[in-house]
């Protein structure tokens, strides 16, 4: 008799973004012609810059004739992308083209990734964190265990005094919206160095980083070739979450004990993982995600990247007026936001939904140290994000 993997019957049923969108469409059901106001949306809003299309259209043409047409691509990401992603991103890192891996969004990539570690390899989680690396973590029956953060500390992690096997840090941060300075992640390649240990580095919104002493790569750090595998994604980046292309490094200095403690090289050993699982990412992405490194295409992804920015810094200082607790905004899409009247996050969420019309993300759903925050996107467009804050303003300012 085929048995069921009961670890997907331990996925959490309550909290998750569902419920969100549930009440929302709940909401607009029994309120027919309200505008609603989503700042809880992870998604862009600005389009693919036209020098990208322009690109995916010859792709498209090019599998139309038969000279050109290609089927089945490259099994690591085709050559032209993996050599320009080294060029425009790793070059002065020292980071090969045999080091980098092309696939279909960091979502699945981190998660994933977690099929190379034995299972009683123990995951450290930050609460609050994003929840897709609790649910892998689950679904492939692993412990985790979590590490707090803690507001007074601005929400940087405190290195622990416990072993971990596995250490998710995802940096610049969703939910929280900060970034780690180099001196911090510093402390945590000693901490993977001294202690075995496998960090594992979404760096999805490194081209949101604005401050000087945040890296944009975990590789500008001596010593983290040995520990760390880093992500990356063009979904936030050049508004690619439609068509999903990712990309992650594992460097050759990684190594891990396997039969008889012989040393291996686990780049090498996730070659032959890839080839047996994965066929590779779409050519018209890859010509896309490639695209993206044109001159001509840099200026009009900055362009969008900054109309992000603005949004955040408009969220942050309107909220920071009205006396509310902000972190994050500055390298990242994301504000965390204390709740008004020390309310319960889901509490918080259905006073914004139901009083002013506005959505947004209850903390709690990132962990319980979540409760009593809201995670706002700065990713809507300028209108949704101004009309929000005037809403907001409106209301609290009578309390002033």
């Amino acid at each position: 008799m085929v048995k069921l993997n009961n670890n997907l019957l331990k996925l959490e049923t309550e909290d998750i973004f569902m419920n969100v969108g549930e009440k929302v469409s709940e909401y607009k059901k029994e309120n027919p012609g309200v505008n609603l106001l989503n700042l809880g949306v992870g998604d862009v809003s600005l389009p693919i810059v036209p020098t990208v299309i322009k690109e995916m259209e010859k792709a498209v043409l090019e599998l139309g004739n038969g000279k050109t047409f290609k089927g089945y691509g490259a099994y690591y990401g085709h050559d032209f992308l993996r050599e320009k992603i080294v060029e425009e991103e790793y070059n002065s890192l020292n980071i090969t083209k045999d080091e980098i891996y092309i696939s279909i969004g960091t979502k699945t990539d981190t998660t994933n990734i977690l099929e190379l570690f034995d299972k009683k390899a123990k995951m450290c989680l930050f609460n609050p964190s994003y929840p897709i690396y609790r649910d892998g973590g689950i679904i492939s029956g692993r412990e985790i265990e979590y590490l707090e953060l803690y507001e007074e500390d601005n929400f940087i992690p405190r290195i622990p005094k416990g072993k971990y096997d596995l250490i998710y840090i995802c940096s610049p941060s969703n939910p929280l919206g900060i970034a780690l300075p180099k001196n911090e992640l510093k402390k945590w390649i000693e901490y993977a160095i001294a202690n075995d240990s496998i960090i594992l580095y979404d760096n999805v919104y490194e081209s949101f980083i604005t401050s000087d002493d945040v890296p944009h790569s975990i590789y500008e750090i001596d010593g983290a070739k040995r520990v760390a595998i880093e992500f990356r994604s063009f979904s936030k980046r050049a508004s690619f979450t439609g068509i999903r292309c990712s990309y992650y490094v594992i460097p050759n200095e990684l190594h891990l004990k396997g039969l008889d403690s012989k040393s291996i090289n686990i780049n090498e050993l996730w070659k032959k993982r890839t080839i047996a699982k994965f066929n590779g990412a779409d050519y018209i992405v890859q010509k896309g995600a490639w695209a993206t490194y044109l001159e001509q295409a840099k200026p009009e992804i900055r362009a969008n990247i900054n109309y992000y920015l603005e949004n955040a810094k408009y969220i942050k200082e309107a909220l920071e007026s009205l006396s509310f607790k902000v972190f994050g905004g500055e390298n990242a899409p994301f504000l965390w936001v204390k709740t008004r009247n020390n309310m319960s996050s889901w509490a918080y969420f259905d006073f914004l939904l139901n009083e002013l019309n506005i959505v947004v993300i209850p903390g709690c759903i990132f962990g319980k140290k979540g409760d009593k925050y809201i995670r706002i996107s700065a990713l809507a467009t300028r209108e949704v994000t101004v009309e929000s804050m005037e809403r907001i303003k409106e209301y609290y300012e009578k309390e002033l």
